[in-house]
């Protein structure tokens, strides 16, 4: 299971973890009781960022909160910048996106962190219980053969930081057998072809192979890292699994970018969050 890895290590460290609230009163209720949850588990702190009228909604409900040390709440009128400015001056070790918009926190990070690529990398866990890694899930994101290359490499380096061996499934919008009936995908294809040469080359150790359009066949094959052909199709391979097909999610990690930062949907439910918390603390330096 990876999340156990997450799990054990998260509870050798200490982390003061920074999450987003928006205007939603129901998920940033939803979020603060999870993030609760977690501090009964596990040795961190938990700093709430947020607009002011949208603090004190939370505060009017959980007056004892105020005394509570292990909880803060920080008021800013620009969350999606204020909580990279106290990322920036450690004041967070790390941040957790929350519910804040994913357009204005993906622009602080391009502005702060100076990243022009944004790809992250989500964990995810069929109805049944098999977790695997899985992206992309923006959907701007891996629209070309050079960016799903980078995609892959930068996952590569995370499983190996984890000490997990890649077993890779690249999905394409077909089979082989349906080469001429569309340009599009056809050019899906021709891309899942390539990216397997391009890891049987240059990772010769690394399991790989095109599973077509059969995500089935990947899980069948308990690959570890699933690749979807684009940003939208994956996109909704997630939103399928994790909100109509009773999977869920586990948070999504920004790849190739310190400090840590951690994606959740604005509506993740509850796995989704705590997943968040969890990794946020695991890999925090």
């Amino acid at each position: 299971m990876i999340f156990q890895k997450f799990e054990a290590g998260a509870k050798k460290k200490s982390s003061i973890i920074g999450i987003g609230l928006g205007a939603s009163e129901y998920h940033n209720q939803k979020i603060l009781q999870v993030s609760l949850n977690f501090l009964q588990e596990y040795n961190s702190e938990v700093s709430f960022i947020g607009k002011k009228k949208n603090l004190n909604k939370l505060l009017e409900q959980n007056p004892d909160l105020i005394n509570n040390s292990r909880v803060s709440f920080i008021e800013s009128e620009d969350p999606e910048n204020s909580i990279f400015e106290f990322l920036k001056n450690k004041s967070l070790q790390s941040i957790i996106r929350g519910s804040l918009s994913s357009s204005k926190f993906i622009e602080n990070i391009k502005i702060h962190l100076k990243s022009e690529d944004i790809n992250r990398l989500a964990l995810l866990e069929t109805y049944n219980g098999y977790q695997f890694f899985y992206g992309p899930v923006g959907i701007d994101e891996c629209n070309n053969l050079e960016n799903k290359i980078i995609f892959l490499e930068s996952a590569i380096k995370e499983l190996d930081k984890l000490d997990i061996n890649p077993k890779i499934s690249i999905l394409s919008g077909g089979r082989i057998g349906d080469i001429g009936r569309d340009a599009k995908v056809d050019q899906t294809i021709q891309e899942a072809e390539k990216i397997v040469e391009f890891v049987n080359e240059n990772y010769p150790n690394i399991i790989i192979s095109h599973d077509e359009i059969l995500i089935e066949k990947a899980i069948e094959k308990k690959s570890n890292l699933i690749i979807a052909p684009n940003g939208i199709s994956g996109n909704l391979i997630y939103r399928t699994l994790v909100h109509l097909g009773g999977g869920k999610a586990y948070g999504a990690i920004y790849m190739g970018i310190e400090p840590t930062i951690i994606d959740t949907s604005r509506v993740g439910n509850y796995s989704e969050i705590y997943g968040a918390l969890i990794i946020a603390v695991a890999l925090s330096k």
